[in-house]
């Protein structure tokens, strides 16, 4: 399953590597799992170096170890070298087969998926070169898992992280159509159409960041005081007009 735009997460290999797609019970006919497959992606933002790992299960079954890199948000599928090529898997599973596919196909020594798997019979382990645990998937038919296929289909996370790998009801079923799942192509061991999305993983978002809200409006400027007018002048009073002379009559002597 591939879609480069998954949420990238800044965390170790430990974490950073999840098991997101198991083909354990093709319809094409299986001896030793021929046709069966397991898919990977690098969930971080950092490269990661994958020497010396290898899948494993709760059984003796040897499986093979493997040398490759996964950049940030790449995607591999490991398929049964035992049985198929790479070749022969991309013409099955890919709409180009002259394409180089945009996933890593590994081949590697296979050591079988069991069909009816419970809680104790399939333990699928991705091991780093120190036997350390990097990934684990406990599928299992009942326990909130997708119930085992009828027509060859594969079970995948839709929101694929390392925390929901245990978690059955974060697995469902391939239905052809849906994020990204498709018949493949008969030939080699793939002789039937099954079912799956190999180099597909859907696209998780992260939320969006709140939006910060808007600046406050700068507040309009205070009004300036208005001066008061100045009060009107008292009136003028008028002029007392000048006693007129004294006549020489009026005079005494």
């Amino acid at each position: 399953m591939i879609s480069l735009s998954i949420l990238l997460l800044a965390v170790g290999s430990e974490s950073s590597v999840v098991i997101t797609e198991i083909m354990y019970d093709p319809a094409s006919p299986e001896r030793s799992g021929e046709a069966e497959w397991v898919e990977i992606a690098n969930l971080s933002s950092s490269k990661v170096t994958m020497k010396g790992w290898r899948l494993d299960d709760e059984d003796v079954a040897g499986w093979g170890t493997f040398d490759e890199s996964l950049d940030p948000g790449q995607v591999a599928v490991l398929i049964n070298g035992d049985a198929t090529s790479a070749d022969e898997f991309r013409k099955a599973w890919t709409d180009d087969p002259d394409a180089e596919p945009d996933f890593l196909i590994i081949p590697v020594s296979w050591g079988s998926l069991a069909n009816k798997a419970t809680a104790d019979d399939e333990v699928l382990t991705l091991l780093d070169e120190n036997g350390s645990v990097v990934a684990k998937a406990n599928y299992q038919i009942g326990n909130g898992w997708p119930p085992r296929s009828r027509n060859g289909s594969s079970i995948y996370m839709p929101s694929p992280s390392h925390a929901s790998m245990n978690v059955g009801t974060a697995w469902s079923q391939s239905k052809a159509g849906v994020h990204g799942a498709r018949a493949c192509n008969p030939g080699g061991v793939f002789t039937k159409p099954d079912i799956g999305s190999p180099g597909t993983i859907t696209k998780t978002t992260a939320p969006a960041a709140p939006a910060a809200p808007p600046p406050p409006s700068p507040s309009p400027p205070a009004p300036a005081p208005k001066t008061p007018a100045p009060a009107p002048a008292p009136p003028t009073p008028p002029k007392t007009p000048d006693p007129p002379p004294a006549d020489d009559d009026d005079i005494p002597y």
